[in-house]
């Protein structure tokens, strides 16, 4: 198995003498067999294959472990998200021999992916004192500025977009004008029907994140979000909302708590509609870096200005767990959600309780454009009838999410978002199906 070349800086005569040992007590059939399934890996290896060279390197490294191996499996972890087993190979590497630089970028690089900021320091100071070539020198320098972005104690961004919203439902009413009720059939007038209009939004989105210690330890983050929908012909729901949420993170190596506290504002029409106040903490563990699971607790309580709204005031609480799995190096982000949601307002026909699960799933690809897909299902069991019912109304709600965005010019992107929403109720005046499609354009900073 004469294969003990890597490339570059990586030299021919650095095995590890438990290797060389194995290899002098294998027979001619054994190297022979090693050396097939090498080729075939190496195959997959230069064709960028990663995920199926993997398995195969971790069996030869089983056998015999030399230093092109342990390149060839630590590279191809990188390639597949696997950043702790690259960790493992590149620091053995590095402990047989330190001089290997190649090796060593590779480790930093794999220290900033795991956000290990100040390893991936230490490792890129030590290739930096051996006076690497100019190109090594200018790789180095973007790493250290990719992790002083990282890293600074003050950090914020900003998004703006103006879009245009086609709705086919605008007043959420029921999909037919004439309903059964229970003393017999009643017809809505054509407002309160099923209506179509356009509508311009506008988003307004900013998060300023302040590090109080460590990395590892106490930040601060505040978020803010402006959103607006103007109607063109059915002003009357038009609806703005205003938020901001502020409080402190506890980040670890592999856990953030989350601990926010925020307020709302809400416009209906031209008339001030409530304002809610939440709290939205949140625990978050990372299994590894393909893998973590969050879990979540919300309450909110609304106010209504309008006295005639006084029955619709009402606490809601809101618990989830969603795991996530990340594949690709996080190109390729899934997400289920399982949660119970408890309403608890003033007139008992509209508190509910009730199930929900969704599942997501986000991607981006090297053109800069992203894709985000969702479901959700949730059902709303009702503590009491609603007007015009005799009969507790429950509700079984089907949600599907599409978005599309594209980024341009750096700081520009323009996006088509598709949202659905089906529900059917047991009562006819909230059997509802709405569909909005919305083009926007913005920037980010």
């Amino acid at each position: 198995m004469d294969r003990s070349e890597v490339t570059d800086d990586i030299t021919t005569g650095k095995v590890n003498s438990e290797a060389i040992k194995k290899l002098q007590e294998m027979t001619p059939e054994e190297i022979a067999e090693l050396d097939r399934k090498l080729s075939k890996a190496l195959t997959l290896y230069y064709d960028n294959r990663y995920g199926q060279a993997l398995p195969i390197f971790q069996e030869i490294a089983g056998t015999v472990e030399t230093m092109s191996v342990m390149w060839w499996l630590g590279t191809s972890a990188m390639k597949t998200g696997d950043t702790r087993l690259a960790i493992e190979k590149f620091t053995r590497m590095l402990a047989i021999d330190p001089n290997l630089h190649r090796v060593r970028l590779e480790l930093a690089l794999a220290y900033f992916t795991t956000r290990n900021y100040e390893d991936a320091r230490r490792e890129l100071t030590i290739v930096k004192e051996s006076h690497p070539p100019e190109a090594v020198q200018q790789n180095i320098s973007r790493l250290e500025e990719a992790i002083n972005r990282e890293t600074k104690r003050f950090s914020w961004n900003a998004r703006f977009s103006q879009g245009i919203m086609y709705d086919t439902n605008v007043s959420a009413g029921p999909n037919n004008q004439e309903l059964e009720v229970s003393s017999g059939t009643i017809t809505l007038d054509n407002d309160s029907g099923k209506i179509r209009d356009e509508a311009l939004v506008t988003t307004i989105q900013g998060a300023a994140l302040y590090d109080i210690g460590d990395r590892q330890g106490l930040m601060w983050n505040t978020d803010v979000l402006f959103y607006n929908s103007a109607y063109q012909t059915y002003s009357k729901y038009n609806f703005m909302m205003a938020d901001v949420t502020t409080g402190p993170w506890l980040a670890g190596p592999r856990d953030i708590l989350k601990m926010p506290i925020g307020y709302r504002e809400q416009y209906f029409g031209s008339e001030r509609l409530s304002n809610i106040i939440h709290v939205d903490p949140s625990y978050e563990h990372f299994f590894g870096p393909l893998f973590s699971t969050k879990v979540s607790y919300s309450y909110n309580k609304e106010f209504f200005y309008n006295e005639d709204n006084a029955n619709l005031e009402n606490n809601t609480r809101i618990y989830e767990i969603s795991p996530s799995i990340y594949l690709g190096n996080r190109r390729h982000i899934i997400t289920g959600a399982l949660g119970w949601e408890d309403r608890d307002a003033d007139a008992r026909r509209f508190c509910y309780s009730g199930w929900y699960y969704s599942l997501s799933y986000f991607t981006r690809f090297p053109t800069d454009t992203e894709v985000f897909l969702s479901y959700k299902w949730m059902e709303k069991e009702y503590k009491a009838p609603p007007l015009l019912y005799n009969q507790d109304r429950e509700d079984r709600r089907n949600t599907i999410t599409a978005v599309v965005s594209q980024q341009f010019f750096e700081h520009f992107f323009t996006s088509l978002a598709v949202n659905f929403a089906d529900n059917n109720s047991n009562a006819d005046l909230y059997e509802i199906e709405k569909t909005t499609y919305t083009l926007s354009i913005g920037f980010t900073f």
